[in-house]
């Protein structure tokens, strides 16, 4: 059979307006992690109206949620789904009003100062509208799978209760990467999370200070004794929350540390995690308090090879819009981590947001139509890469 037979024919060109309608409409919906109901109702309303069935999980109720994953089969030709295209309907709280609004230079961003909802609401989107494009077009395409996970900015946590079993594709691809359309993210690091509360004793420092076993005092030896930043070109460490103390004249009894460590290589990252781990402990030791230590492997990296099927009809897709594709080793993770980790090899594309997670985030109408344009070309072109699940994927775990 010809490629084009097997593509079928172009699908209609996406719309700016209905793009920049979709985008504004998902944007003005909060949807912080655990509270995503509003826009979920919003994205499945919008799928049904197409006549697709739409499918919630119960994540919702395992994460303290509002909101579990929704999925869809979007029937095409044949029985078996060939692609799967995954996004996330949370955004990190925002810390005002969304209201988005597009300048005169094509640019969405927040009139107010706080986050734009970019991430990942211009992904929902271009998914959805590419998707009402073939539905709509009267011209064949191949059966793909949609899912929209809840609670991503929390550690992947709505993809990590997805049920098994539910997406049946051979391959997929998350919308998920800040930076300019084009970029395929085929490297990502594991992720562990570290807490430490450390228990002493209070006093008046003033009085008696000698009765006092100063909590923070011990974690303050705990981070000191880390290695943290840039541990090597794929390692890094970090320490990003301490809480303690409740007056200046008060022998601290109690201070909690909250840290992580991420790594491409799952020995580094379990060496890091370790010496952490130590430091916690020897810290309250030497300084005669106790400590509680939690470490919590949050997601375990991956790495895609150039001839993985996904990083190749990524790559063709992306060329297919007129872009150059370019192959990208991620610092965070996605829901790409937790498929790749369930054997179904999956990219994470960028979506064109930038500056994520503070009010300056922002992103173009033109990138929004390039990543629709990515999304089209992936669906019609699954067929030629596809394999099945388990097949000579390439695919190696860092």
């Amino acid at each position: 059979m010809s490629q084009e037979a097997v593509m079928g024919p172009a699908a209609p060109s996406p719309s700016r307006a209905r793009l920049e309608e979709l985008f504004v409409r998902l944007a003005r919906l909060p949807s912080p992690s655990r509270a995503e109901r509003e826009v979920a109702d919003c994205v499945a309303a919008f799928l049904r109206a197409l006549g697709l069935e739409v499918s919630e999980d119960e994540a919702g109720k395992c994460l303290n949620g509002d909101t579990g994953n929704l999925y869809c089969l979007v029937r095409g030709e044949g029985d078996t789904p060939v692609f799967a295209l995954g996004t996330h309907l949370d955004t990190v709280a925002p810390q005002g009003h969304i209201e988005p609004v597009v300048g005169p230079d094509g640019v969405f961003r927040n009139i107010h100062e706080t986050i734009l909802g970019a991430d990942d609401k211009c992904a929902i989107a271009a998914v959805l509208h590419a998707t009402e494009l073939l539905v709509g077009s009267g011209h064949s395409f191949p059966t793909y799978e949609l899912i929209f996970s809840v609670c991503e900015e929390i550690g992947l946590q709505g993809a990590k209760h997805l049920p098994e079993g539910v997406l049946r594709s051979p391959m997929a691809a998350v919308l998920d990467s800040s930076g300019p359309v084009g970029g395929i993210v085929v490297k990502a690091p594991g992720q562990n999370c570290i807490r430490g509360l450390f228990k002493g004793l209070a006093a008046h420092a003033g009085v008696e200070p000698e009765r006092g076993r100063n909590a923070i005092q011990a974690a303050s030896r705990a981070v000191a004794a880390m290695r943290l930043g840039r541990l090597d070109e794929e390692t890094t460490a970090n320490i990003g929350i301490i809480r303690g103390g409740v007056a200046t004249n008060i022998v601290p009894d109690r201070c909690e540390v909250e840290g992580e460590c991420r790594s491409h290589d799952e020995e580094k990252l379990a060496q890091v995690a370790a010496e952490m781990v130590d430091a916690l402990q020897l810290a309250a030791a030497s300084t005669g308090v106790d400590v509680e230590v939690q470490l919590v492997h949050e997601y375990s990296a991956f790495a895609l090879s150039a001839r993985q099927p996904a990083v190749r009809l990524a790559e063709a897709a992306v060329s297919a819009a007129g872009l150059k594709p370019e192959l990208l080793s991620a610092g965070g993770g996605s829901d790409a981590n937790v498929l790749n980790a369930r054997g179904i090899p999956t990219v994470n594309l960028a979506a064109g947001m930038m500056r994520v997670h503070s009010p300056e985030e922002f992103v173009s109408l033109d990138d929004i139509e390039r990543l629709c344009a990515v999304v089209l070309n992936l669906v019609r072109l699954a067929p030629l890469y596809a394999t099945r699940r388990g097949g000579a994927g390439e695919q190696v775990n860092a």
